[in-house]
């Protein structure tokens, strides 16, 4: 090789290696500018959500998962963004972005906020047709929230049984079973002074053998006795009131029998 190739070839590979540690150093500039955006962004996000500006928080988050869609502050936003939603009453949004979390990040150190936080949010749901007819507490509601809910924090149960979130979301559950048989034994009420007995006793019959443990289920039995006697089949009245007495000694041992009121202004059957 001549003395002028060689020099020619020198050169070229100082430059090559001039240009690459420039671009190098342009590249690390932009990464350490990114992060500093990204911080940034999040700090801005977060103080407005612990200043309750939901809104303001939101579109900060949002600004960062369009700008800088991976990352810890990025994820760390999209959970932050699960209780945004819900205290602004965004419940679709939030069961929504509860759902997209559980699939982006299966493994996540805090996926089990967003199976807590999907549960916390379907609470909120309007009232259907036949809740609006039923008198009562808003538990007597529309029952499809409640389910939703409670297969989330089943989920969160079975996945996480160690979560920081695993005794609120048991106290939850028993909640909602005590609502939806509040709201079984409404309808069976409801039934009743419809003179549909049948579908009363199914309804609190479903109340005993699905939500024996709930508070609903004196008032199930109570029902149940006063309908059988409102169709004439006293001996299954009696046997109610038996089971009725035993299970429940503060109710008092004298059958109904003839008694077609008052029974209600003894026990509410809604608490």
């Amino acid at each position: 090789m001549s003395l002028l190739r060689f020099r020619q070839l020198a050169l070229l590979l100082i430059l090559t290696a001039l240009i690459a540690g420039c671009s190098s150093k342009k590249a690390r500039s932009v990464d350490a500018l990114g992060r500093q955006q990204v911080q940034e962004l999040y700090n801005k996000g977060k103080r407005a959500l612990d200043s309750g500006n939901y809104s303001f928080a939101i579109d900060y988050y949002r600004a960062l998962e369009a700008n800088y869609p991976y990352g810890d502050y990025t994820e760390q936003a999209k959970l932050d963004m699960l209780f945004a939603y819900d205290k602004l009453g965004r419940i679709e949004e939030a069961v929504e972005a509860a759902d997209d979390f559980i699939k982006l990040y299966p493994t996540h150190k805090n996926v089990d906020y967003a199976y807590y936080m999907k549960g916390v949010a379907s609470f909120e749901k309007k009232k259907n047709r036949l809740d609006k007819m039923i008198k009562g507490d808003d538990s007597v509601r529309d029952p499809q929230p409640y389910r939703d809910s409670m297969e989330a924090f089943e989920d969160l149960l079975q996945r996480y049984p160690n979560s920081i979130y695993a005794d609120d979301a048991r106290q939850r559950i028993v909640y909602i079973r005590n609502a939806l048989a509040a709201r079984e034994l409404a309808i069976a009420k409801f039934y009743f002074d419809s003179e549909t007995y049948v579908a009363a006793l199914n309804r609190c019959k479903t109340i005993i053998y699905e939500y024996e443990t709930s508070p609903a289920v004196e008032g199930a039995l109570v029902l149940m006795e006063r309908t059988y006697l409102e169709m004439g089949l006293d001996d299954l009245a009696a046997s109610t009131h038996e089971i009725l007495v035993k299970n429940f000694p503060d109710y008092g041992a004298e059958p109904l029998k003839a008694k077609k009121k008052g029974i209600f202004s003894r026990l509410n059957p809604f608490r």
